[in-house]
Parts: structure tokens; sequence; C-alpha cells
């Protein structure tokens, strides 16, 4: 009686750990994302004002002088 009990709850504890079979099939791509969303970048500029007068829509970019600037050499070499 006592082995057919110990038999009993071993099979019971051993049936605890089998997986369920599922009731549909998990889909092996992540698809959690429900639309797009604009990065960095794209995304503040889509939020900023627009441009709604003449001259603001046809105002050039300003072009800087940079002449005097003068660039420093690269390398120097002191002594061999």
């Amino acid at each position: 009686m006592y082995r057919l009990l110990l038999v009993f709850v071993l099979l019971s504890v051993a049936t605890a750990f089998v997986p369920a079979p599922l009731a549909f099939q998990p889909s092996t791509t992540a698809l959690s994302a429900k639309h797009a969303m604009k990065k960095a970048a794209k995304g503040h500029n889509a939020y900023r004002p627009k441009k709604s007068r003449p001259s603001d829509k046809n105002r050039k970019p300003v072009v800087y002088e940079l002449t005097d600037i003068k660039k420093p050499a690269e390398y120097t070499v002191k002594g061999e």
C-alpha cells in the first residue's frame, strides 16, 4: 500500500513539470510595434513651427566669410 501511494505521489509531481499544450501557435517574429516612429532629428523636425510668412519662406542662408581664419600647420618638425 505504501509503495502504491509513493508511486502515485511521484507521478503527480512529475506531471506538474510537463508543459500544457498551447491552444495557438506562437509567432516566430516579434510584431509588437503598431506603427513606425520617427527617430531623433526627424521627429524633432516634424514638430518645429511651420514657416507661414513669405519673408520666412524666401529667406536665404547667411554666408559667413572665413577669410580671416588661417589654418595652423598640422605637423611641426622640431629637429632630428
